[in-house]
């Protein structure tokens, strides 16, 4: 017994005697899934709850009752406290065999697990995966805890035997599912997503791809380069989770380029991050709001306009940017030198920022990424209890479907490494 279990039976005892609870079953956990969501779900009932006696008042459903969810801090009317799609007793106590406690779940700060494969000399740093695992604990989110950032648990399985490392994932999700259903823990399927660290996919040169938008699954495809450097392998790996949890290349859309989108959903930043607070090649998704972009006036003295609650002060901690593939100097907020001719020009003119051949588009405001988030990976990730939906209400599945899935950033096989 777990030193949480032991605690929990104490305290609840300790409870009871001042509240003297008694009654019914524990409810069992909801077993299927809708027909649009075309999804398994675990089929195992909850075990109960340490210190939950029979009848104990469980407002949520969630098979943690009332006494002991005043212990742990969770919500008794809400099944996942931290709206990361994982419910409050899977994440306090395990479900179906998984141990998620054991591995670090918090049901009172937001979590997200990844299973890692990967093909034979292609096996992640841990150094690479803390410059992804430190952008998440850096998120600008707030928790019921009251802490800030996310939990990243990346978990780096096994290697893909050389017979099964198939060098062209070609269809890509055919030949990904060959992999997956030989090498992934089923029972990790309702709260881990997918990724496979592999070769390239389609045959072309593409860094990745995700399952659609948001996914369960998505690939890092760089072995054709020999793996990338350990920047371009986390920024790829960050941009795929990205799309596997509700963003696209433009934030809400998916225009690509866009210059006040700073994200490295943009595929100007997949490789390179930004300048913040002092450190370069930070990985961030954006994490201002920033309001529309006129490109036949572009202003380098006043650069981009914040979007409350985003301020000047926010847009100014943002360096590094990146137009038409090339760095410039200055930060978001103010003396930008757009076309990176060495000096601030007083003067408005037109650029072509987008690389789309104009200099006349308006380009629509961008979102703070971080707090527009998807969780539930299409549905499929979030152990549902009673009552508990997995689609976010959102009137489709996806934002953008598996088979409209476009190639993420595609790299020249010279780039260097």
């Amino acid at each position: 017994m777990s030193r949480l279990h032991k605690t929990l039976m104490t305290a609840s005892v300790a409870l009871l005697g001042l509240n003297g609870c008694g009654g019914a079953d524990l409810p069992e956990a909801e077993t299927t899934a809708s027909t649009r969501q075309g999804v398994e779900v675990a089929t195992a009932v909850p075990l109960p709850v340490p210190g939950c006696p029979a009848g104990a008042l469980d407002t949520d459903g969630d098979a943690v009752c009332d006494i002991v969810e005043a212990l742990l801090g969770t919500s008794p009317t809400n099944p996942d406290t931290d709206g990361d799609r994982l419910n409050d007793y899977a994440e306090s106590f395990g479900f179906a065999g998984l141990d998620l406690t054991t591995l670090g779940a918090n049901a009172r700060k937001k979590d997200i697990f990844i299973e890692a494969d990967y093909y034979p000399g292609l096996q992640p740093t841990q150094a690479m995966l803390n410059r992804v695992i430190t952008a998440f604990a850096n998120a600008p989110v707030s928790n019921p805890d009251g802490s800030t950032g996310i939990t990243l648990h990346v978990v780096v399985d096994q290697q893909i035997a050389a017979a099964d490392a198939d060098s062209d994932l070609n269809p890509v999700w055919t030949d990904f599912d060959v992999i997956k259903a030989k090498y992934f823990t089923a029972i990790r399927a309702p709260y881990f997503h997918y990724m496979l660290f592999a070769n390239r996919y389609s045959g072309g040169n593409s860094s990745g791809i995700s399952r659609g938008i948001p996914a369960h699954d998505f690939v890092v495809t760089l072995g054709f380069i020999g793996g990338g450097t350990e920047l371009q392998q986390a920024g790829t790996l960050m941009h795929e989770l990205g799309h596997n949890i509700g963003l696209r290349h433009g934030g809400t859309d998916d225009s690509n380029y866009k210059p006040n989108y700073l994200s490295i959903m943009n595929y100007e930043y997949q490789f390179y991050g930004f300048g913040i607070g002092g450190l370069n090649n930070v990985l961030d998704y954006s994490r201002v709001k920033v309001a529309a972009f006129n490109e036949a006036s572009v202003n380098e003295v006043s650069a981009f306009a914040p979007v409350a609650p985003t301020t000047e002060a926010d847009l100014a901690k943002i360096s590094g940017l990146r137009i038409n593939n090339i760095q410039v100097v200055g930060n978001a907020s103010t003396n930008l030198d757009f076309n990176n001719d060495g000096t601030i020009q007083a003067a408005s003119y037109a650029k072509d920022l987008n690389r789309n051949g104009t200099t006349t588009d308006v380009i629509p405001a961008s979102q703070n990424d971080w707090l527009a988030l998807a969780y539930d990976g299409g549905g499929q990730i979030g152990f549902a209890g009673t009552g508990f939906n997995r689609d976010l209400g959102r009137e489709e599945l996806y934002l953008v479907a598996p088979e409209k899935m476009e190639p993420c950033l595609t790299v020249d096989a010279s780039t260097p490494r």
